[in-house]
């Protein structure tokens, strides 16, 4: 036993170095998802409210009333650290690390329970490592995004689960829906997850003491915890915003490809009816989602670089290594042999991940809203590197081989770690909103005293960095915006900063508007013509490209 906690430590050691080392500069550039949950955290810290004023908020109205637990987990990292790169990101690498363990004793805890005669601990040590050095579960890691804590309270809930079914202690059960119930607030994929989940859990494993008290008792954490406040989110205008706005059936495309099939149609005198069964919105629909359900399962979105979002993308490098598929193969053959009900958990639990993915219209197939699929995905292919390992030892003249997939397999590790921290950095910089840092520092330093900056929101969010990188008071910030009437806090100005949605503002002052005024620093994108007048300094990505031009 003290050998296997040994090799969980050096593991989690591993996957604590995978998702820390340089986290406060790669991935270069700071997207600007990651600057409002950081910059409303350090809101909440000083003022007890968010950039918008609400005190202690559930959800950010700045942020398209995205949840906000995450600002709250990283209020005590911002405290220590001070408001950066490094110390917003940093509640995701460190949830990200701790899933890692947590995996090794969720299989622990399935195995008990499962019919399968296995080596538990291997089996638990396997799935870590494989959650340890995973590309897709390291990129997110890395970044400051939500997904990362929902996997770990998941991963925690369904363990806790498994451990009320062992113990029959009803205060387990009770830790395990209040981990379920906390995803909610953290980001919207868990509200699209857990209600087709938790029924699934509940129906497959339930206590065998006092069955149907048990049941009973599930039923009601379930209405409570997760019903319940779904049906208070999807029913208020402002919590189901983001939803709406994503949503398949937000989207103007369906109808207008309805319509043009009618046209069609009419040009060729079919009758109605049959155009009417044909060419509807729900055949359209249901269309639309099994084409977004079935492309998270693709070759291209688990293999190739052709994950979305692209701020997330590594240049020719996938969600998975390329030998993981046989592994996956081979833990589904393996656990539908061996225990029905563990497959039909796992497999399901992956199966329904891509849910509600497949019902937005933005960024589909989506790495972010289906990193889900964790720990259960490398439960599976624990299976199937044990039953490769057993084949393997079975077989004398397969040892060669099996060394061979050993070296490739370090080789895929050893080339996804370089493609990240080498040639990620040039690769889309634009995306990851590279170059505002610099734009920040550069117009603080030339702005004066009771002047003013006049700066394009052509580059998404100035606002937001702005704010960020000077590290401006948040009790400032309030009042100055307090009687605003502008909704859109990506560009809304403060202080000595006013925020243009002209490509070139500068442009717009020659032509007759602000001529009067001087000393005005007016920042352009770095796509506008070169002007008469030379250039303070330009700011430029890290693939050479100009971000922006900085006139005084």
């Amino acid at each position: 036993m003290r050998k296997i906690r040994i090799l969980l430590v050096i593991i989690f050691i591993i996957g604590i170095l995978l998702r820390f080392y340089r986290l406060g500069d790669v991935p270069f550039g700071f997207h600007r998802d990651e600057a409002f949950l950081g910059y409303n955290a350090y809101s909440i810290l000083q003022t007890g409210a968010d950039m918008s004023g609400n005190f202690l908020p559930l959800h950010l109205k700045s942020f398209l009333f995205s949840p906000a637990l995450y600002s709250y987990f990283s209020i005590p990292f911002i405290k220590i650290f001070d408001l950066s790169v490094f110390s917003v990101r940093f509640a995701s690498a460190f949830f990200g690390s701790l899933t890692v363990v947590i995996s090794y004793f969720l299989v622990c805890e399935l195995i008990r329970i499962s019919k399968i005669r296995i080596k538990t601990n291997t089996l638990g040590l396997f799935s870590a490592f494989l959650l340890a050095i995973s590309p897709w579960h390291i990129n997110l890691s890395r970044t400051a995004t939500e997904n990362t804590i929902v996997v770990f309270f998941i991963s925690l809930a369904i363990l806790m689960y498994f451990l009320y079914l062992k113990n029959n202690k009803f205060n387990l059960l009770l830790l395990s829906f209040f981990c379920f119930f906390v995803t909610l607030f953290i980001y919207q994929a868990p509200r699209a997850f857990l209600p087709f989940f938790i029924p699934l859990l509940i129906l497959l494993y339930s206590s065998f003491k006092n069955k149907r008290i048990s049941i009973i008792k599930v039923l009601i954490l379930l209405f409570v915890t997760i019903l319940l406040p779904l049906f208070v989110i999807f029913n208020s205008k402002d919590l189901s915003l983001r939803i709406r706005t994503v949503s398949i059936f937000a989207t103007a495309e369906t109808q207008l490809t309805i319509d043009e099939q009618i046209r069609t149609d009419g040009v060729f005198n079919i009758p109605v009816s049959l155009t009417r069964i044909f060419h509807n919105k729900p055949t359209m629909y249901a269309q639309q989602f099994l084409e977004n359900y079935f492309s998270h399962f693709s070759y291209n979105f688990l293999v190739t670089d052709k994950g979305l979002p692209d701020r997330y993308r590594v240049p020719l490098v996938g969600l998975l290594y390329i030998l993981e598929l046989p592994l996956i193969l081979l833990g589904i053959f393996k656990l539908i042999k061996e225990d029905r009900k563990l497959s039909i958990l796992l497999i399901g639990w992956i199966a329904i991940v891509p849910i509600g993915s497949a019902l937005t219209f933005d960024d589909i197939p989506n790495l972010q809203r289906t990193l889900i699929v964790f720990p259960a995905l490398s439960i599976i292919e624990a299976f199937g590197l044990l039953q490769l390992m057993d084949f393997i030892k079975r077989n004398y003249w397969l040892k060669i081989s099996g060394a061979i997939l050993a070296l490739i397999f370090i080789y895929n590790l050893v080339f996804y770690l370089h493609q990240y921290y080498t040639h990620a950095s040039r690769y889309r910089p634009w995306y990851r909103q590279d170059g505002y840092k610099e734009l920040v520092e550069k117009v603080n330093k030339l702005l004066e005293k009771d002047k003013r900056a006049i700066i394009t929101d052509r580059e998404s969010a100035p606002t937001i960095f702005f704010l960020f990188y000077s590290k401006y008071s948040p009790i400032e910030f309030q009042k100055e915006t307090k009687n605003t009437k502008m909704k859109d806090f990506d560009r809304i100005s403060f202080g000595q900063y006013e925020f243009s949605q002209e490509e070139c503002p500068l442009k717009a002052a020659e032509n007759g508007r602000l001529m009067k005024e001087k000393d005005i620093i007016y920042v352009n994108s770095g796509l506008c013509k070169e002007l008469s007048i030379a250039t303070n300094a330009q700011i430029k990505r890290r693939d050479d490209s100009v971000a922006f031009k900085i006139y005084k």
